[in-house]
Parts: C-alpha cells; sequence; structure tokens
C-alpha cells in the first residue's frame, strides 16, 4: 500500500509546507541514489562471479554433466579449476549480491526512483545469464534428473531408488548421480515428478540437457512470480521496484534456487498465483495451491497463511479447504500415497548449519538419539508458533492494496512473510534454498529491520553450503583439497549455527522493542474473591 512519504508529489511552482528544505531533499535523494547504483553494480557483479565460475567447468562447486551437446546449454569449458578458486569466487559473489540486497532495500526505501522496466530488465537478464551455465552447488538436480529418467524408463521414482536400476544395468543418465542420494527414493510431489519425467523426455540419454530443461522450469518459475508480484502490488512505483530487486532480481535467490535449479521456485509460482486468484476466486484459489503442495508439501506454510486471513469467513474457509483438498486428493490419488509417506519420512531429519544438529550432536553425548531429536523437534514447533505471534504484531504493513471489502489478499502476503521468516530461521532441517518463500513475500511487504535479519541469514546459509556436495562422491573428490573440506566443514557446523541463532535472537528483540508481547491475548481475569462484610454491633 503507498504510503504518503511513498508517493511522488505532484509537480508544483512552490514546494509544500510539509516537505524538508530543498538542500536536504537534494542530499536525501542522492544518497539513495548512490545506494541504488550500488546496489545495480553489486548485482551485476555476483552474477559475473557465479557464471564465471559455471563456465570453467566440472569443479567442487560446478556439477558434471555428460553426454554433452556442444551447441545447446549449459555451457562450459574444460579447464579443472582450483578448488579455493571457484570457492572464493562463489563466496565473493554472495557476499557482494547480500550487500547489494541491504543497499537495494534500503535505496527503495529513501527515495530511489528508477524506471521498473530498467529493474525487470535487470532481473530477468541476470536469472537468464544463470541459467545458461552447468548448476552449482547442490547435486540435488542430478537425483531430480534420475527420478524423471526412471519415471521415463516406466518405473516409480517414489519405490525405486536411482541405485535400484544401476544395479539392473547401465544408465548414462541416472550412472552419473552422485553417491550419497543414490539410495534416495523420491520425496517431492506429482507436479515436481512430472516435470522431472517432461524434462527427462526432452532430455533423452543426456543429463546435459535434462538438467537444462529443469534449469530452465525454475528460471520460468522465478520470473513469473515476480511478475505475478508485480501486478499483486498494483500501481505504486516504489513497491514495484522493491519487489522487481527482492524476488525478481535478488542474486541471493539466482544462487541459492536458480543456480542449484531447485523445484521450491516451481512450488512458489504456483503459491504466488494461488494469491493472485485469491482475491475474487477463492475455491480457485485452494485448486492452485493445492497443486502447490503437490510439488513440495513445506510450501502448505502459504496455505495456513491465507486460511488465517480468512479467520473471520467460516464459508470461505470450506471452499478454500475444499479447492486444496480435491487438487491434492486428485494428483496423490494419480501416483499413490506411498509419494506422500516418503515426504513424511524426511520430518525427522536435521540439518547441518541449524543450531538443533549442534545441540544434538552435545545431548546424544549422555542422551538417548531418539529421545533428544523428540524434545528438539517439540522445541523447532514451539519456537515457529512463538516467533510467528511474535512477528505478527509488529510486522510492516503489506504492499498489496486491497482492491475490494472482502480482499483478504494483502492480510495473506503478510502472514506469508511471517509464517515464512519464522520457519525456516526455527525448523530443523533448514536448507539455502528454502529461503525463497520468505523472500518472495517479504518482497510484496513494507521495508524494516527485517530486511537485514534476512540478508545475514540468507548470505550465511548460502556461504556455508558452498561446495555442498559430500566429499566423497567421485565427481567430487578429484577437486576437493584437505583444507577446503576442513574450512567448509567448519563453517557449516560451527560459524552457521552461531549466526543463525544469532538471527532468531534479533528478531525475537526487535520484536519485543517494537511493543511485542509473548501472548498477544489477555489472560482470564480471576474473579474476585468477595471481602467478608463486617457486622458492626449496636
Amino acid at each position: 500500500m503507498t504510503t504518503d512519504k511513498d508517493a511522488t508529489p505532484p509537480p508544483t511552482s512552490e514546494a509544500p509546507a510539509h516537505l524538508p528544505p530543498a538542500g536536504e531533499a537534494v542530499a536525501h535523494s542522492s544518497g539513495a541514489d548512490r545506494d541504488g547504483r550500488r546496489a545495480v553494480g553489486l548485482y551485476l557483479a555476483s552474477t559475473v562471479l557465479i557464471v564465471a565460475a559455471g563456465l570453467l567447468g566440472p569443479s567442487v562447486v560446478v556439477l558434471t554433466l555428460t553426454n554433452r551437446h556442444a551447441w545447446l546449454p549449459s555451457y562450459w569449458f574444460t579447464t579443472k579449476p582450483n578448488d579455493w578458486l571457484v570457492t572464493l569466487m562463489i563466496y565473493v559473489a554472495i557476499l557482494l549480491g547480500g550487500y547489494g540486497v541491504f543497499l537495494a532495500a534500503r535505496a527503495i526505501k529513501n527515495g530511489w526512483a528508477p524506471r521498473v522496466s530498467r529493474l525487470v530488465a535487470l532481473g530477468i537478464g541476470t536469472t537468464a545469464a544463470v541459467t545458461l551455465v552447468p548448476p552449482m552447488a547442490s547435486g540435488d538436480v542430478l537425483i531430480y534428473a534420475a527420478y524423471g529418467r526412471i519415471m521415463s524408463l516406466g518405473g516409480n521414482p517414489y519405490t525405486t531408488a536411482p541405485a535400484d536400476t544401476i544395479r539392473l544395468g547401465y544408465d548414462p543418465v541416472i550412472a552419473a548421480t552422485e553417491r550419497p542420494w543414490q539410495g534416495a527414493k523420491s520425496v517431492y510431489g506429482p507436479i515436481a515428478t512430472w516435470v522431472q519425467w517432461f524434462s527427462s523426455w526432452v532430455g533423452g540419454d543426456s543429463m546435459q540437457l535434462t538438467v537444462w530443461m529443469l534449469q530452465l522450469s525454475v528460471a520460468i518459475s522465478l520470473i513469473v512470480s515476480g511478475l505475478l508480484l508485480m501486478k499483486l502490488v498494483g500501481p505504486s512505483l516504489p513497491a514495484k521496484r522493491r519487489v522487481a530487486m527482492l524476488a525478481l532480481g535478488n542474486p541471493l535467490l539466482l544462487w541459492t534456487v536458480l543456480a542449484g535449479a531447485h523445484n521450491d521456485a516451481i512450488a512458489v509460482m504456483f503459491a504466488v498465483i494461488a494469491l493472485v486468484l485469491f482475491r475474487r476466486h477463492i475455491f480457485w484459489a485452494g485448486i492452485m495451491l493445492g497443486i502447490a503442495g503437490c510439488t513440495k508439501l513445506s510450501i502448505g506454510l502459504v496455505g495456513v497463511a491465507m486460511l488465517w486471513s480468512l479467520r473471520s469467513d467460516r464459508r470461505k474457509v470450506i471452499m478454500f479447504c475444499i479447492g486444496g483438498a480435491v487438487s491434492m486428493a486428485g494428483l496423490y490419488a494419480v501416483v499413490g500415497l506411498q509419494a506422500l509417506q516418503q515426504a513424511r519420512s524426511n520430518s525427522s531429519f536435521i540439518s547441518t548449519g541449524t543450531p538443533h544438529k549442534v545441540l544434538l550432536s552435545f545431548f546424544t553425548l549422555f542422551l538417548p538419539n531418539g529421545l533428544v531429536r523428540t524434545v528438539l523437534a517439540i522445541a523447532a514447533w514451539a519456537g515457529l508458533i512463538v516467533l510467528g505471534i511474535l512477528l505478527s504484531q509488529v510486522f510492516p504493513k503489506s504492499l498489496v492494496p486491497r482492491t475490494h471489502p472482502d480482499d483478504h489478499t494483502p492480510e495473506a502476503i503478510r502472514y506469508t512473510a511471517i509464517y515464512g521468516i519464522a520457519w525456516i530461521v526455527t525448523a530443523m532441517y533448514s536448507l539455502p534454498w528454502y529461503d525463497v518463500i520468505a523472500w518472495v513475500a517479504l518482497a510484496a511487504v513494507a521495508a524494516s529491520k527485517v530486511d537485514k535479519w534476512m540478508v545475514i541469514r540468507t548470505t550465511m546459509i548460502a556461504i556455508a553450503y558452498v561446495p555442498g556436495r559430500d566429499p566423497n562422491a567421485r565427481q567430487v573428490a578429484p577437486f576437493l583439497s584437505d583444507s577446503l573440506e576442513w574450512f567448509s566443514t567448519r563453517l557449516r557446523d560451527t560459524v552457521c549455527p552461531a549466526i543463525e541463532l544469532a538471527v532468531l535472537i534479533g528478531l525475537i528483540v526487535w520484536a519485543r522493542r517494537g511493543g511485542a508481547q509473548w501472548w498477544p491475548y489477555d489472560w482470564p481475569k480471576r474473579k474476585a474473591k468477595p471481602e467478608p462484610q463486617k457486622v458492626s454491633t449496636p
């Protein structure tokens, strides 16, 4: 929603009385312009470094793709670069990108006013550039390709792991997967599986082309999500600029989501479509949110946010739930309930880089592993609820305007940002690409100190997962030196948990200073006991 501060005043011959003196206005504008120009430069520099690392070819950071077609994407040179060189290039790219996002948010808040079309071109251009080089950091996309290949060969990725197919005979795509995940069956929804199947159908025996189709699906999803968000925020130019810089062209997302070709972006795209439909078509919004959940179940956070915004209208709540249930039940019925069982099996995992992992390592020295995991799971859910309550009281307003009295979209966007941030900083299993849902929603919310904490969170966890692949995998082992393995491991298991904990504490302190209460509702008041009446004697 555009505020008076953000709105551009009409040209007049005389400055209104409420405006600052001319000298102050010029100084203020020049500072915002300087931050904005630096942000654009940092976005470009970050992208150049990511693309350069990809062009250097297979390394400790860049994946090895087999059966290459010389004239088709992705493109790379076979140079066998030094492991420290490419890792430092990505470290610098992430740091520059994170600082660029911080400067961009500050510049837009302070009145930086470039053409929106130029920012859109920046976002689409940098996205396209990263799509033209091989995927990096995580080997997940190779497993996506293997699941698609299994399905194209007539198998079921929910019951058949890549290792099962490898035992039956050589396949050029499945054999290219990395060791740690070869025994894992698919945990993704039917929509993600069908995207993987289509990519395999196009790519055939070529891992290069199959993976590029997966990269392309992620790139398209990020662009569509950003453009739809710009439509949601309406005519406000400052709001459009914020969306363009924090969602469409955010270099942190280009690295964590696009460079690794993670299918979280596809789920988020369907969730944003659901938010667009949410204004006037509640049932169809539920249908689309169910489709998003059939890509990745964690996107259900958006559904919770949408339901909470409808809490005063029971009829709409029922319509939304029916829509979501129809699409999810129908799609999961096609692939079978084993798909849901596979996803549920991952709910007890704890990822390295979280404070939970440190606590698990410490307490399992003298307590049973199962007990510690149960307590940590309860603590994570409690932390999510408490942080969500605190943030909901002080979180800034949505930039999405209300188009009619029954439009609940602004509240849904705001609660999506709240729940997304609370989830990623309290979850036991949290990875860099999970941050996409929080950033996409935060881009459509007014600026606040949460921007800074999110930049710190995503920048740190992104760095912690470089190189991000198992050092014992045959594709990684030839490139990885002992010194880099030790250094990257310490970043992930020691430095990152400390920073993540600091971000959590920082958000709590910020909310409390803003007046948030641990329990914002009035406690039931006890009835006062009647005082005994004194009887006076005559």
